[in-house]
């Protein structure tokens, strides 16, 4: 691809904001070879329009992008966001693995499983915070009550570990 056909795609993205809505949907169908959808605004239309522009010209997205917007789609599906992170957090520990705190003068067990659940004292429990609320008779984030989540000292926030 020559810098002119690059020049071409720049003036031509530059002019879809001067375009009325019309043109707008007649470059929408060249491009997607569809119908626009009935209510997308003015400025979403220009938006697609100029990605749609700029993927062919200069190549889309890897495929290393496009599983990991797939992926990331797929937690998205699950509900609130509460549910996403329950999810990375599964996600990120091994069967196997074991978690120690110690509470009260206590040492307390759990064991990771490969079916994403944890068995504390003989008994599986969907999560880290049911088997904190177990220990210690409150609500816990079973993360930060296992020490999954490290606190900076600079600004007090936790992050994951």
């Amino acid at each position: 691809m020559g810098p002119d056909r690059r020049n071409n795609a720049g003036i031509e993205i530059g002019d879809l904001a001067a375009l009325d809505l019309q043109s707008l949907r007649e470059h929408w169908r060249t491009l997607y070879e569809c119908e626009p959808p009935v209510r997308m605004s003015r400025e979403l239309l220009i938006q697609s329009i100029a990605y749609r522009l700029q993927e062919q010209r200069y190549g889309g997205l890897s495929r290393q992008m496009r599983l990991k917007l797939a992926e990331a789609g797929k937690l998205g599906t699950g509900g609130k966001n509460r549910d996403k992170s329950k999810a990375s957090v599964r996600r990120k520990i091994k069967p196997g693995t074991r978690f120690l705190r110690e509470w009260k003068g206590r040492t307390h067990e759990v064991t990771a499983t490969a079916d994403g659940r944890f068995v504390y004292r003989g008994t599986s429990y969907r999560s880290l915070s049911a088997i904190a609320r177990e220990i210690t008779g409150t609500r816990w984030s079973g993360p930060a009550f296992f020490g999954l989540f490290a606190k900076t000292k600079a600004d007090g926030q936790t992050r994951q570990r």
